[in-house]
């Protein structure tokens, strides 16, 4: 399967089910009454994390995810069935995006998030008996499911990412350190998409995970080469290990790297460098480069040089790293009591000489009003009365036979 990390598409719910207009007809009950059922509510999409997926190919080119849509409710108080659910299985690191900026982060295996809330079902017309009104013959109309564009972008999770320029040997560190068998070359850009490897040793507490990151180079964050499109996996490593070239001028690259993670935004992440390519040196180099660089590890990913005590170190960095970063309860229960008020409340406004209406509950109302029942108008009416509508507009200055509109339905204002 390809690797991709991103795509687009339009999510779709379902559609809430009409109420149900029916008068209970049975022999020996002459006052049976109304008995309309609800509509079924309509199906949503959702999107869900799962580590059996490593690629968004299976969306690459689909263009549209729908929800079925709910039943129409039927006599005897019978409720239609609702749509049934579309579950969209993504990679663990996917970020899900729509027009308005980032709508959540499925960074953990089995996170569930709806994308699209299908429709509500109506309410049949044995809902609205009351002792005043004991044969209603209106019910309610079943909401559409939202819609929405959005855009999933993969960032691929590692607790070590592997940064470097081309040629610098991250693909060989990597099957070095793991048991992981990247695609191996001596040429620029052997690596176009991560690679992830698995550092399971016994004597260690748990098992940790490396990325290989396809070559950086200069001008990166700006768009140039590979590197621009996986710097949003860099982005995602707890820690990050510049790997050099111990062989060919190891100072420059790591300029070149650190320039480039300080212009992404990344400077400030835990980061480690190593030398690689070590045996390819001669004593009196090895000895320049501890002076040079004496906070680096020397390896070599050909020969094993090095390798043990690397992988040793990256292990007690990333598990002090994961001790440090552990919130403590009040910090946890701070981080998901996080409030999104929605506004409900109802605004008027002049709109092309008549009047618009704005708010969600008097909108929600409308759209399950049946309009088209003489009954069910009166008491899409009455609602809008009830609920102000009518008295905000005569405030606002309309006047009879004035145009309103509310949502998608436009009526004269009376």
């Amino acid at each position: 399967m390809q690797f991709v990390d991103e795509a687009r598409f339009t999510v779709r719910a379902g559609r809430g089910g009409d109420g149900s207009v029916s008068f209970n007809r049975e022999k020996y009950k002459p006052r049976g009454g109304p008995d309309g059922g609800r509509g079924g509510d309509g199906g949503s999409v959702i999107l869900r994390s799962t580590r059996d997926l490593a690629t968004l190919e299976p969306y690459a080119h689909r263009n549209l995810v729908k929800a079925e849509r709910g039943a129409h409710g039927s006599g005897n108080n019978r409720a239609g069935e609702s749509g049934e659910d579309v579950v969209v299985d993504v990679p663990v690191g996917t970020l899900v995006f729509d027009g308005d900026g980032l709508l959540a982060d499925l960074s953990g295996s089995e996170e569930d998030f709806v994308v699209a809330r299908g429709g509500e079902g109506g309410r049949g017309n044995g809902s609205f008996a009351t002792s005043t009104r004991q044969a209603p013959a209106f019910r309610e109309k079943g909401l559409p499911g939202e819609e929405r564009e959005i855009r999933l972008e993969l960032r691929v999770l590692s607790d070590v990412g592997l940064v470097g320029l081309p040629n610098a040997g991250k693909s060989s560190l990597l099957a070095a350190l793991s048991a992981a068998r990247p695609k191996v070359g001596d040429y620029p850009f052997t690596t176009l998409v991560p690679k992830l490897g698995v550092v399971d040793e016994r004597r260690y507490r748990e098992p940790f995970v490396v990325a290989d990151i396809p070559g950086l180079i200069s001008g990166a964050s700006e768009g140039r080469g590979l590197g621009n499109r996986f710097l949003r996996h860099v982005a995602r490593a707890r820690l990050l290990v510049l790997l050099l070239d111990a062989s060919e001028d190891p100072e420059g690259a790591e300029a070149t790297l650190r320039a480039e993670l300080h212009a992404a935004r990344l400077a400030e992440k835990p980061i480690m460098v190593a030398l690689n390519k070590v045996d390819l040196l001669d004593e009196e180099l090895r000895e320049y480069l501890r002076e040079a660089f004496p906070y680096a590890s020397q390896v070599s990913a050909m020969s094993g040089e090095g390798v043990g005590e690397l992988r040793d170190l990256l292990e007690e960095r990333t598990r002090n790293l994961e001790e440090r970063e552990a919130p403590t309860p009040e910090e946890a229960l701070r981080e998901h009591r996080v409030f999104r008020p929605e506004w409900k409340g109802l605004r008027v406004e002049g709109e092309n000489g008549g009047y618009a209406v704005f708010g969600e509950e008097v909108e929600r109302m409308v759209m399950k009003t049946d309009w088209d029942s003489p009954e069910g108008a009166e008491h899409g009416w009455r609602e809008l009365e009830k609920r102000g509508v009518v008295a905000a507009l005569r405030k606002a200055g309309a006047g009879p036979g004035d145009e309103v509109r509310i949502g998608n339905m436009e009526f004269d204002f009376r």
